[in-house]
């Protein structure tokens, strides 16, 4: 699981179909509010077994919306 600050990363793997440079695909890109009031993005991998992890409503993760799946 990775939390990425940065849009164009979020972009370019979108754009690619959920592959980024050698890693393994992207399973769901979640956009929420962190804790800071900032908006984040939390990618899970295809190989890992919580994909839903930034689905759930914390107070590090307001707000969270699935933009991105592989299908």
């Amino acid at each position: 699981m990775a939390t990425i600050d940065n849009k164009q990363i979020i972009d370019d793997i979108i754009a690619a179909n959920g592959y980024y440079e050698d890693d393994p695909r992207v399973a769901k890109i979640v956009e929420y509010t962190n804790f800071a009031g900032n908006i984040t993005w939390g990618v899970t991998w295809s190989n890992q077994i919580d994909q839903d992890k930034y689905l759930i409503i914390s107070e590090f993760v307001r707000g969270p919306k699935l933009i991105w799946e592989a299908d």
